[in-house]
């Protein structure tokens, strides 16, 4: 999926009529195989028509090795720039919105830091384990981890599956959870609010990191997604119910996390379909639904209460453009959300600068 629009570029000069589905996405793994993994290309095209002949019939294993054999003496397309490779791997509208934003040299390092396979985070329950106790529990497990570079509380492992088999996990004193969103969760330690809402629950990833950080305050989690509210087991105050329309009292909250729905570009190295699901107009309809979310939950807070406004997208329009447009309609004083930022008024991961996830947080103090 990283690299699908490079593939389907591949295959388009090869195939004069469009390519059936099935068909298709044996091109995509066969090509991936032969051009990006270290594999015998002779055992590839074997095993692939062999395949295609078994599944399709002849005619199909035939247009297979006819395509599969073509790329591999394809001089011209091996020596295509591999800046142009990756361009060629997400949709036009993004490469030019970046290209307009960064200019062609930002752009092109952004889209290749998105190509990058990922880092994955943990978050080390500092409450009953320090960080460096984890790193070496790992380190017996021969998991090499490093610490992250904002959360004092993250290690950065390559893969999870050998993480999640450990003690360390089951026990609880480990969690999944990606670097920049532990932000979200220390800014709202640093709100030092006794009642809490966390408004967008989903899993409750950040519910549980806000529990652990603020023993002393009562957590309360909503979600409007009943499903995702049972798979979460959480311990908190938990209930099933919708940001536009809260149902809580006026002034309840003394902190509010509103972890909004976004068009989630800044995790697209994680979740490379992101960037095919997602049209240009989605921005636009994310960015007036974190508005008409942030409008709706403001009473919740009470007089001095704090709001935290995160997502993990650094687009202009989800993010900087939100809370102007809410000074609009509310008054609040911009806090600088985390203690290792000076001067700021919100914090924004760019993905190629950071080699964290695009993610934006902002603090909001109500008069």
């Amino acid at each position: 999926m990283r690299w699908r629009g490079y593939l389907d570029l591949i295959i388009s000069r090869y195939a004069a009529k469009p390519v059936q589905k099935e068909i298709r996405h044996l091109l995509w793994t066969s090509i991936y195989q032969v051009g990006f993994m270290k594999k015998a290309h002779y055992h590839v095209v074997k095993e692939s028509v062999e395949y295609a002949k078994k599944e399709h019939g002849r005619p199909v294993a035939g247009f297979l090795n006819a395509v599969l054999r073509k790329f591999i003496n394809d001089a011209q397309l091996k020596e295509m720039p591999e800046a142009d490779k990756i361009r060629a791997s997400f949709p036009n509208w993004l490469c030019r919105r970046w290209s307009d934003r960064f200019g062609t040299e930002g752009a092109d390092t952004l889209l290749a830091e998105f190509m990058r396979e990922p880092r994955f985070a943990l978050r080390v329950n500092t409450a009953c384990i320090t960080v460096e106790e984890a790193g070496q529990r790992l380190a017996d497990e021969a998991i090499v981890a490093v610490r992250g570079q904002f959360s004092p509380s993250a290690l950065l492992v390559d893969r999870l599956l050998p993480v999640m088999a450990t003690s360390l996990f089951r026990q609880g004193l480990v969690s999944i959870q990606g670097e920049a969103s532990q932000l979200a969760g220390m800014a709202v330690r640093e709100a030092k609010g006794q009642m809490v809402l966390d408004a967008c629950c989903g899993s409750g990833t950040k519910t549980r990191q806000i529990t652990e950080l603020c023993p002393g305050s009562s957590v309360y989690s909503m979600d409007n997604d009943l499903m995702r509210l049972t798979l979460s087991a959480l311990n908190t105050s938990v209930l099933c119910g919708d940001s536009l329309k809260p149902p809580f009292k006026p002034g309840s909250f003394d902190t509010i996390l509103v972890d909004a729905p976004c068009s989630s570009l800044g995790i697209i190295r994680k979740h490379p379909e992101i960037k095919w699901r997602r049209t240009k107009g989605d921005i636009r309809r994310f960015a007036d639904l974190q508005l008409a979310m942030l409008n709706s939950l403001w009473d919740l807070l009470a007089g001095g209460g704090r709001m935290i406004y995160s997502v993990c997208s650094f687009e202009p329009e989800e993010t900087c453009d939100v809370i102007h447009n809410l000074s609009k309609e509310k008054k609040f004083t911009l806090e600088n959300p985390l203690p290792f930022l000076f001067n700021k008024d919100y914090f924004i991961s760019l993905p190629h600068e950071t080699a964290m996830d695009g993610f934006f947080i902002a603090r909001l103090r109500k008069p």
